[in-house]
């Protein structure tokens, strides 16, 4: 095994569900690592890591330790609770679990965010080793027979509980009945082959896309980039030292492929790219790389998968684990947008058109010309220098202003940290977050450049310690993002998409950090439904829209002065460029992947439909974009591919309070702000989000607010 050099194992008898019977058998576990919570700093949850002294071996040894160590607890909870007639209490079931995972999740968070910022081959192989092992040991405690009846024992009087108890039963128990906790032997059987199945046709999906894609590459002359920007030549390039003198070749990478599209001036360049895109791994790519075959594989195996757990559909399970809760709901919101944003849409590519033919172009406009085409046009209606942007976005003043609107908002303080703190790099800074009376509540470490070669590029917030009042623990993040570094003796610069990005992901850090969830299990992002992951950050993301707010954010690195009300305007109009035809985009996507997952027609008979009701473009016959989704394929978002929409959907009537409160209103505008924090910030995972959306509007969502918020209609208030 990778994290012990001496393998003496000791022998344990569990209680654990083989096929639907109960049976004890022999497991053989290996020796624990002699590893201390004072020799080695994972093994101290309550602490903030110190990274100079977690060395590779240091942290293999922790998690290995942890594992074994919260394996050991689920084993030893599940012989007791079989064994004896122990009260199904929150003290004997609920705690001890939250306990372990707390432990777990804290070693296991400081580790990955090495392998994410401080990359090596020894920590990189070391993470790709024990991921599955720590995805394997987190199910564990769904797949206990005693431990499974004792939820469903605490659910008979789960009314005696709080709200957040009450989530983590219901948790518990839908996660062990999609585990198939609940089926006979020869379900079982079967519900294990069918997921084998399963796994076996997503990776060979995931293969066929792969290879098809990097089979593709077309040589590009002089003429052809001569007017890319520098970026883009960086990445056509063979010799990315010398872009000028080529040779260059376009290869089917998804963001270089985006990028050639926005630049290339030529039809038949862009057309023959978006062909070569939209066929990869379909039977033009040859039998051995099609996923036709894959695609109705998948789709089969995951509607016998439904089936065997007693829904309808595939479609129908997903929605348990959404806030949307059926397909009924989803579709509904697709085809309202649908219905509310088509003759905006329409109108948009009209004016599209219009402009194109004005400028020579001498035909109807079909999709692989909307990219090029909305860039020149965008930059003909809008004369913005993003170089002069930037100069009023110097990061350290940005987040000064950050700090001081959600000070305002919510009533915390967020002061870097006085003494020096132990970090992976240099350029990190740590920062805790106090409330009104001065008492700490979370603290999140800030990575802010980009690091070639060492960082992943992205992007992100991690979880280090969620809070626990079992362990005593309270709320740790790291917020990693790759803005430009500081040069030429000046602080980096923000582009408005890094504002965005950064509002983004402090919407985030805030549901994490000002939760009152006690319990690890649902605390702060923990437990969310997968359709509202997005819904604080696109919250945050839209006060940009406000100058107030967005001029705070903003210092001329020279002069001091803050961004113009003029230019702000500028930004936001063009950041809503068109947002019809991206809505009606998403809108198909969306609809796309609920009806492979409901209907039974064939995979491209379903596509040719479902495009000629969304889209208002000509389908390509020999399109096979499906062959090429693989978000709801081999991916993390089968039948879920919605869930951003409805995140933004929920926002956008989220923010519309704030709006109606008026955002220049301070009295009202505080009141909404506490009732915001009070509701999203502070239940986090530990309530329905459907409970804490009408907590916070009194009302079941509407679409009006998104539809309005994209500027497709007039907005009116509710």
């Amino acid at each position: 095994m990778l994290m012990f050099s001496r393998k003496i194992f000791r022998l344990r008898v569990l209680n654990y569900k083989i096929c639907g019977k109960r049976n004890k058998y022999i497991v053989l576990l290996p020796e624990i690592p002699s590893d201390t919570a004072e020799n080695n700093p994972l093994l101290r949850n309550n602490v903030v890591p110190p990274f100079s002294e977690l060395t590779t071996e240091k942290c293999i040894n922790a998690i290995g330790k942890l594992v074994i160590e919260y394996e050991s607890g689920i084993h030893y909870m599940d012989q007791k609770l079989y064994d004896s007639e122990i009260e199904r209490n929150i003290q004997n079931i609920i705690l001890p679990l939250d306990k372990l995972s707390g432990s777990l999740d804290f070693g296991w968070g400081a580790f990955k965010i090495l392998y994410t910022v401080r990359r090596n081959d020894s920590i990189a192989d070391a993470y790709i080793k024990l991921h599955p092992r720590i995805i394997k040991a987190k199910r564990e405690k769904y797949l206990s027979t005693s431990i499974y009846q004792a939820f469903k024992e605490l659910k008979e009087k789960e009314k005696q509980f709080t709200e957040p108890v009450q989530r983590i039963i219901n948790k518990h128990l839908l996660e062990s009945r999609l585990s198939g906790m609940d089926l006979s032997d020869n379900s079982y059987k079967h519900f294990q082959s069918v997921m084998q199945k399963l796994d076996k046709h997503r990776k060979n999906y995931k293969a066929k896309l792969l290879e098809s894609s990097s089979k593709f590459s077309q040589n590009l002359e002089f003429n052809d980039v001569r007017n890319f920007p520098r970026e883009l030549l960086k990445l056509l390039a063979f010799d990315p030292t010398n872009i000028s003198k080529g040779p260059w070749a376009l290869t089917l990478n998804p963001h270089i492929y985006r990028y050639f599209l926005k630049h290339c001036d030529d039809r038949m360049l862009r057309w023959n790219a978006y062909y070569a895109y939209n066929i990869r791994a379909s039977q033009t790519s040859g039998p051995e790389l099609n996923n036709s075959i894959e695609i109705e594989e998948i789709r089969h195996q995951r509607s016998e998968l439904a089936q065997v757990l007693g829904f309808k559909n595939f479609a129908e399970l997903s929605m348990k684990t959404k806030m949307a809760g059926k397909v009924e709901n989803v579709l509904e919101m697709i085809t309202t947008l649908h219905v509310k944003s088509k003759q905006a849409t329409l109108k948009e590519i009209e004016e599209l058109q219009v402009f194109a033919n004005r400028n020579g172009f001498q035909h109807n406009l079909e999709m692989w010309d909307i990219p090029y085409w909305q860039r020149v046009h965008k930059e003909d209606l809008f004369s913005i220098d993003d170089d002069v942007v930037r100069q009023y976005f110097p990061l350290p003043s940005v987040l000064e202003g950050l700090f001081n609107f959600c000070h305002n908002l919510f009533e915390i303080t967020i002061k870097e940290n006085p003494e020096k703190v132990d970090t992976w790099h240099e350029d990190v800074k740590f920062y805790k977050i106090y409330d009104s009376s001065d008492k700490e509540m979370a603290s999140f470490f800030i990575d802010p450049y980009s690091r070639s070669g060492e960082k992943i590029p992205g992007s992100w917030i991690d979880v280090g310690r969620n809070r626990s009042d079992v362990i005593g623990s309270d709320p740790l993040a790291y917020l990693i993002f790759n803005f430009p570094p500081p040069s030429f003796g000046k602080p980096s610069l923000l582009s408005f998409d890094d504002l965005k990005i950064l509002m983004k992901k402090f919407g985030h850090l805030l549901q994490h950090s000002l939760t009152t969830v006690p319990y690890n299990e649902v605390a702060g992002l923990t437990n969310l439904e997968w359709d509202v992951v997005n819904v604080c950050p696109f919250v945050m993301n839209s006060f940009l829209k406000h100058y107030k707010t967005f001029s705070s954010l903003s210092k001329h690195v020279d002069s001091g002065k803050q961004i113009s009300p003029e230019l702000h305007d500028q930004l936001i109009k063009r950041d809503l460029y068109m947002s019809g035809l991206r809505l009606t985009e998403e809108l198909y996507l969306s609809a796309l992947d609920l009806e492979m997952y409901t209907s039974k027609d064939f995979w491209r008979n379903i596509s040719k439909r479902v495009w000629s009701e969304y889209m208002p473009f000509t389908y390509e016959k020999d399109s096979a974009q499906p062959c090429s989704f693989s978000e709801i394929f081999s991916d993390q978002y089968p039948a879920a591919y919605f869930s951003n929409l409805w995140a933004e959907m929920i926002a956008a009537d989220v923010f519309n309070a704030f709006e109606e409160a008026g955002l220049d209103n301070e009295k009202d505008l505080q009141k909404i702000s506490h009732r915001f924090r009070d509701t999203f910030l502070s239940l986090g995972g530990g309530c329905h989000p459907s409970e804490v959306f009408r907590k916070f509007r009194g009302r079941d969502p509407s679409t009006d607010a998104l539809v309005a918020s994209l500027g497709l209609v007039t907005k009116t208030h509710n």
